[in-house]
């Protein structure tokens, strides 16, 4: 986790003006700023940015928030990396999780020698030196303006040429260790090469930055590929190959075709499937798949057609499904992966395998039956009973009841047989709701008012706050946005006026809540008002008096009831509060 005092920090430092100019032309409108919004198509500038207030809201399609949770929506990132982006425009570098602290030049200077070797990379494969390395791109289909596009490289032979070149620049030998393109001699006695004689692709992150490397042997050496190690910079597990040329196309398509290696996504991308993300091997990480779920709303899996490919489909798919991906597995047999099938078949063939790719339900029914003997009976009863453990797992109904239709038919056996099976696994499982308040009655616009009116000014002042703490409790807010943004209100400490809004805003964990706020706090400048205590108090009344109005209404309702059930004791003492209380 980063920081409290950090992000405080990143914040107090921040130009939400700035930040947002990058992306968006802003005219001085007041004291406001002004543009088109870049979330939903518009022509008349409902965009606005509050400098004074460091937020921003689109009275449009009611997106809205801090520097942060403009940069989260606009490149679909996390809080941390909004944070970690906020903070290296500001000059302030976010330590990594569970990595040490460095300083942002530390970081640059890594970045930098990481530029260099690229371009030695992309020189060499260019030059004489090269020219076996270019020889096999072309003889695998690879243009030369592919070859440009994904950077690609040639390490030479020799044991250090890559050192030399980097030390000739100036570059520290402990500083070119660190970004691990370089290994020390047994006995600390000079360093060579990690990567020798290999073709070389650079792994690029979304900032257009590279920060890794992989190597493929040119002939039979082992291994076949090489990779950067992790590194300050760089984290296998938190990188998906190609998405820094590829993540606007998968936003646009809204899915994404996720391959293993890198020819499995080079090779298509230059055949015009441009929606394409690559793993860098077969074990795809709950980051990686968090990654794609920025981007996508549906991901079809083309990993290789062999054994371990359809080892790591299985596991992929789930990891995907938990990020409440749709979930597409795509078979191109006989061929051994996609950079082969379409260098065989065609980018046509391959489209249509794409096209023809199976749901994940589908796909997970299609291979449990290919494992059992349907022709005898003890195969098809196992059979029938691990796809009523895969449908008793599917929430929509209708998928389940049509999936288990299909089923019935391959199995010949009724589909009641099957659903009841899914009924008896899903008993086991069942959990029981929680309770949901339950609300009779629409609040008035009045009272809407009122409770709007004390978040905004809870949010700007603490004195207002606090005197909202001490009228009332969560359970007197009647709307739920209101009522959720009290409740984190009264459960945070807060040292001044300006953390309450924007420590919301990060926090918050809804995000139609979040815009809420937003709204509220840019629509509304009542702490700067003269009478803005007078407008707080008379807004608490508001609340006191629908809370008095219910009191005397349940009050009357139980009275009724003592009356139906003959009990005049009750009714009489029920009588007498309701006297003394108006």
């Amino acid at each position: 986790m980063i920081p409290k005092e950090l992000i405080e920090e990143i914040r107090s430092k921040t130009d939400i003006v700035k930040i947002i100019s990058e992306h968006v032309q802003l005219k001085k409108r007041g004291k406001n700023y002004v543009g088109l919004c870049p979330f939903h198509s518009e022509k008349i500038g409902s965009f606005t940015v509050s400098p004074e207030k460091q937020i921003f809201h689109c009275f449009g399609c009611n997106e809205g928030g801090n520097a942060f949770a403009f940069l989260m929506k606009l490149e679909n990132i996390g809080f941390m990396e909004a944070v970690d982006e906020v903070g290296e425009k500001v000059g302030i570098a976010v330590p990594k999780e569970g990595r040490k602290p460095s300083s942002k030049n530390e970081q640059e200077k890594l970045y930098q020698v990481m530029k260099l070797a690229a371009d030695f990379f992309q020189d060499c494969l260019q030059a004489e030196t090269g020219q076996t390395a270019k020889e096999y791109l072309l003889k695998r289909a690879i243009s030369p303006k592919t070859m440009a596009d994904f950077g690609l490289g040639f390490a030479p032979a020799g044991w250090d040429n890559l050192f030399k070149h980097l030390v000739s620049r100036g570059v520290q030998p402990s500083l070119i260790e660190a970004t691990g393109l370089i290994m020390a001699r047994e006995g600390n006695n000079g360093y060579y090469d990690r990567f020798r004689e290999r073709l070389i692709f650079p792994i690029v992150d979304q900032r257009k930055r590279v920060i890794a490397f992989g190597g493929r042997a040119l002939g039979n050496e082992e291994p076949k590929y090489l990779n950067s190690p992790d590194t300050l910079i760089y984290h296998k597990g938190e990188t998906v190959y190609g998405l820094n040329l590829t993540k606007e196309n998968i936003k646009k398509a809204k899915t994404a075709v996720l391959v293993e290696g890198y020819f499995d996504l080079v090779t298509p991308f230059q055949n015009g499937i441009n929606n394409i993300a690559a793993s860098l091997g077969t074990a795809l990480t709950t980051q990686q798949s968090k990654l794609l779920a920025r981007y996508a709303e549906t991901v079809i899996v083309a990993f290789d057609a062999d054994a371990a490919g359809g080892i790591a489909t299985e596991r992929s798919v789930e990891l995907l499904r938990n990020q409440n991906l749709n979930v597409k597995v795509a078979e191109f047999s006989p061929e051994k992966d996609p950079d082969e099938f379409i260098n065989k078949q065609g980018v046509e063939a391959f489209q249509k395998c794409l096209a023809d790719a199976l749901p994940y339900l589908e796909y997970k029914i299609k291979q449990t039956l290919s494992r059992h003997n349907l022709q005898e009976i003890e195969g098809r009863s196992q059979a029938l009973g691990e796809v009523a453990r895969l449908l008793s797992g599917e929430k929509d109904p209708f998928v389940q009841k049509e999936y288990a239709k299909s089923t019935s038919r391959l199995l010949g056996t009724d589909i009641d047989s099957i659903l009841a099976a899914v009924e008896r696994l899903q008993q086991y499982s069942k959990v029981g709701l929680k309770n949901l308040r339950r609300v009779t009655e629409k609040p008035t616009s009045k009272l809407i008012k009122a409770e709007q009116n004390i978040v905004t000014l809870a949010c700007q002042s603490l004195a207002a706050l606090n005197l909202v703490k001490a009228e009332l409790s969560v359970q007197d807010f009647n709307i739920p946005e209101t009522r959720t943004i009290i409740e984190k209100l009264f459960e945070t400490d807060f040292d001044t006026d300006h953390s309450i809004s924007h420590f919301l805003l990060d926090n918050l964990a809804d995000e139609n809540i979040k815009k809420f706020l937003a709204g509220s706090l840019i629509n509304e400048d009542l702490a700067s008002d003269e009478n803005s205590s007078t407008i707080l108090s008379d807004c608490i009344k508001v609340i006191k008096d629908e809370l008095f109005k219910d009191k005397i209404k349940i009050l009357k309702l139980e009275i009724q009831a003592a009356e139906k059930a003959g009990n005049a004791e009750k009714a009489v003492e029920l009588l007498s509060q309701l006297k003394s209380s108006l």
